[in-house]
C-alpha cells in the first residue's frame, strides 16, 4: 500500500501522513453506547475510557498527537443524556494535549454544544479526502488520491478450514468504478481509492459485508461509485483476505 498510509494492526486505526504531518484516523466511537447495551441486559461502564487509553497508546506508538475522528463520536443521534454528555466531556478532556478534528457524522448533532472541538463536514489535505460516509463526497474530494470514510462498521465473516465461522472487524479498500462515477461526478481521479474503516469502539463489531444482509450504508458503496465487489479486505489483525466478491459467507 501507499507509504503515506499504514494500518495500525490490532487496532481499528489508520496512520496517515499528509502535508508532512502524521495523523491517527479513527471512526465510529459512539461514546455512550453503553446505554443501548444496558437496555439489552449488558452492563459495561466507562467504555470511553478504554478508547481514550487506546488512542493515547497509539499516539505514543506512532509518535503523533494529531487525531482525525471520522464521525459518530457520540452515540445519541440528537442531544445525549447527562451520563453520555459527561462521558464525552471526560473523553475530550483526556485528549486536551492532542490536536483533534472531528469530521461530522450523522450522530454528531449538538456535539459542539458539549465540547469545544474543531469540526468539519469534509476534510481534504495532502491527497486525502476524509468524511463520515453518510453523504456524497464533494467534487474536490473525488480528485484526491484517497477518500477515507467510516459509517459502515465494516466486518467480515470468516470460515476456517474446520468449517467454524466467526466475525472480525475489517478494512475495505476499493478502486473507483469509472462508469458509475461518471453518472455522479463531472470529474474524478481515475486512480482514486476508497478506504472504509471499521468501528474504533471495541463494543461495536458490525454486520459482515460478505453476507447477503451486509449493510452498505455508505452511498459510495450503495451506488457503486467504487467497485464494491473488487474491494480488497484486510482484518485489523493484519491479514489480507483477498477480494470481497470471493469471500462468500455460509
Amino acid at each position: 500500500m501507499d507509504d503515506r498510509l499504514r494500518f495500525a494492526f490490532d487496532d481499528a486505526a489508520l496512520i496517515v501522513t499528509a502535508a508532512r504531518k502524521r495523523y491517527m484516523v479513527v471512526g465510529d466511537l459512539h461514546i455512550g453506547i453503553e446505554r443501548r447495551l444496558a437496555d439489552k441486559g449488558v452492563r459495561i461502564h466507562n467504555a470511553y475510557d478504554m478508547m481514550l487509553k487506546k488512542l493515547r497508546s497509539l499516539g505514543e506508538r506512532f509518535d503523533t498527537r494529531r487525531v482525525i475522528m471520522l464521525g459518530d463520536v457520540k452515540d445519541a443521534i440528537l442531544y445525549p443524556d447527562a451520563v453520555e454528555a459527561d462521558s464525552i466531556r471526560a473523553f475530550f478532556d483526556g485528549l486536551r494535549d492532542y490536536d483533534v478534528t472531528v469530521v461530522r457524522g450523522n450522530h454528531d448533532a449538538h456535539l459542539e454544544e458539549i465540547v469545544s472541538v474543531n469540526m468539519t463536514d469534509e476534510l481534504i489535505m495532502g491527497g486525502f479526502a476524509m468524511l463520515h460516509g453518510n453523504k456524497w463526497p464533494s467534487q474536490e474530494a473525488m480528485m484526491a488520491d484517497y477518500v477515507i470514510t467510516a459509517h459502515n462498521h465494516v466486518a467480515i465473516r470468516i470460515t476456517d478450514r474446520n468449517g467454524a465461522s466467526y466475525t472480525e472487524k475489517a478494512w475495505l479498500v476499493a478502486g473507483v468504478d469509472g462508469k458509475n462515477a461518471k453518472l455522479r461526478y463531472e470529474k474524478f481521479n481515475p486512480a482514486i481509492k476508497l478506504i472504509v474503516a471499521p468501528a474504533f469502539n471495541d463494543l461495536i463489531m458490525g454486520r459482515p459485508m460478505n453476507e447477503a444482509s451486509g449493510a452498505m450504508l455508505n452511498p459510495l458503496l450503495n451506488n457503486r461509485v467504487f467497485d464494491y465487489g473488487q474491494a480488497d479486505v484486510y482484518t485489523i489483525k493484519g491479514d489480507s483476505l483477498g477480494k470481497l466478491k470471493d469471500l462468500t459467507a455460509p
